[in-house]
């Protein structure tokens, strides 16, 4: 019975999977290159405000989704 259901998971998936990496580019990093080869030394660290933590946010329940369906999708198969 849950066989029908199979493509429209499968579409969902790939607007899932896609919305991800969309959230996880949006994401902007205030390190710069230096600092991800060991420059910038003495970094502070920084606390998300706005809607930087809102597109956090999203990022982490978008990919929590997407791997809920994955496991279902293998399970239905």
């Amino acid at each position: 019975m849950l066989q029908q259901w199979l493509p429209a998971i499968r579409i969902v998936q790939i607007i899932l999977g896609v919305a991800v990496i969309i959230f996880i580019l949006l994401q902007v990093r205030s390190a710069g290159l230096g600092s991800a080869f060991g420059g910038s030394a003495g970094s502070v660290f920084k606390t998300r405000r706005g809607v930087e933590r809102l597109i956090f946010n999203i990022t982490i329940v978008f990919v929590v989704l997407f791997a809920l369906l994955s496991v279902l999708s293998a399970a239905i198969h």
